[in-house]
C-alpha cells in the first residue's frame, strides 16, 4: 500500500460515509493548491474500453459508484469498445485535461504498441497515470463443444484437425498470450476479433470460437452453465480465484505467464494535486472492505500504487511485451 494512502476504513463505518469525508478532504487540499474550483463541479466522464457486460466494465461501473459517493457528482460510464481499446485511447487523448474525462482500461494499453505499427495517440505523452485499480491471471478456455478440458487434449486435437484452434479475442494482451501459446505448442492458432470479452464469451459458449485466452472477470457471468472449460491458468502459481485450475507449467509449459491489470488514466498533463486527489480517494477505495469484496466477486486482487510508480510500472511492460511479441514471432500490423 502507498504510503500517502489514506487509513484503513473503520469497518462500522459505511462505504459512503468515509468516501465523502475524503472528498472534502482531497477538495480543501485542492483549494489550498489554488485550483479555482472545487473539483469536481459537474459530471465527471469514465470512458471504458469495453462492452458493456465485461469484467473492465464492470470495474469501470464499480469505480463509478465509489467515486461519485466521494464526491457528491455523478460518474458516468460511457462504453467504447473497438481495435484493442484504441478507439476509447485515442479519445480520452484529445480531451481536456481538466479531470473530467478519464478512462478505466486494462493491459492493452501496454500491450498495442508491441502489435500495432502506428497508434493514434502516443502511450507515453498523450496520457496521465492516475492510480492501477487491480490484477488478476489470464486464463485459457475452451468451448464445451471441444470437450477439451487440458492442455493435452487441446494440443492432441490442434494435431489431429489441423486449423480447428480457433481463438476468441478481445484485446491485444489476449492475443499475444494466445501467440505465445502457439509459439509453445508449435501449432497454429487462428485468432477471431471481438470489440468486448462479453462478445467473445459469447460466441464461445455457443461454439462458434473453440477457444480464448481472457480474464477470469470475463468468464464469471457464464461460470456453472456447463458451456465452457477451465483449461488452466497463466499465473505461476494456481489462482485462489479458480484453486482447481491447473497452471500451464504444471502442464508442461514453464514459459507462458500472463495476467490482466486494469487502471485509470487521464489525458496528458493533468495538473498534479489533481491527479493526487484522484489516486488518494482511488486508493482508499481499495482499501475499503466492502470494494475488495466486489473486486474479489470480479476475481481481482487490489493493487494500489501512487501515480509516479503507476507511471513507471506502464513504461517497463510496454518494453517487455515488445520484446515479448518480438520473441513469439508477432509482426505489428
Amino acid at each position: 500500500m502507498n504510503k500517502n494512502s489514506f487509513h484503513q476504513p473503520h469497518p462500522r463505518r459505511s462505504l459512503l460515509t468515509s468516501l465523502i469525508a475524503i472528498a472534502c478532504l482531497g477538495g480543501a487540499a485542492t483549494s489550498a493548491s489554488a485550483q479555482p474550483t472545487a473539483y469536481p463541479s459537474k459530471a465527471v466522464q469514465i470512458v471504458v474500453a469495453a462492452t458493456p457486460g465485461g469484467g473492465t466494465d464492470a470495474i469501470g461501473r464499480m469505480l463509478g459508484d465509489v467515486l461519485a459517493a466521494a464526491f457528491k457528482q455523478p460518474f458516468v460510464v460511457v462504453n467504447k469498445a473497438g481495435a484493442s481499446g484504441t478507439i476509447a485511447s485515442e479519445m480520452v487523448a484529445r480531451s481536456l485535461a481538466d479531470g473530467y474525462t478519464l478512462i478505466v482500461l486494462q493491459n492493452g494499453h501496454t500491450t498495442n504498441p508491441a502489435t500495432f505499427k502506428k497508434l493514434p495517440y502516443d502511450t507515453f505523452n498523450d496520457f496521465t497515470p492516475i492510480a492501477p485499480l487491480g490484477r488478476s491471471p489470464l486464463v485459457l478456455v475452451s468451448s464445451s463443444a471441444t470437450n477439451v478440458k487440458t492442455v493435452k487434449d487441446l494440443t492432441d486435437s490442434g494435431k489431429k484437425t489441423p486449423g480447428s484452434l480457433s481463438f476468441g479475442s478481445a484485446e491485444t494482451s489476449t492475443r499475444l498470450a494466445t501467440e505465445m501459446l502457439a509459439g509453445a505448442t508449435g501449432l497454429p492458432m487462428v485468432s477471431v476479433s471481438y470489440k468486448g470479452t462479453g462478445p467473445a464469451m459469447t460466441d464461445l459458449a455457443g461454439g462458434h470460437v473453440n477457444y480464448s485466452v481472457t480474464t477470469i472477470a470475463s468468464t464469471l457471468p457464464m461460470k456453472g452453465t456447463g458451456k465452457f472449460n477451465y483449461v488452466a491458468v497463466l499465473s505461476p502459481q494456481r489462482t485462489p480465484f479458480l484453486p482447481d485450475v491447473p497452471t500451464l507449467a504444471e502442464q508442461g509449459f514453464p514459459n507462458i505467464e500472463a495476467s490482466g491489470w486494469w487502471g485509470v488514466l487521464g489525458p496528458a498533463k493533468m495538473p498534479k494535486p489533481l491527479v493526487q486527489q484522484l489516486n488518494t480517494a482511488i486508493q482508499a477505495a481499495l482499501n475499503d472492505p466492502e470494494v475488495k469484496k466486489r473486486l474479489a466477486a470480479l476475481s481481482i486482487e487490489p493493487w494500489s500504487a501512487s501515480p509516479e510508480d503507476f507511471d513507471k510500472f506502464i513504461h517497463k511492460d510496454v518494453d517487455l511485451n515488445i520484446k515479448l511479441a518480438k520473441k513469439a514471432g508477432i509482426e505489428p500490423e
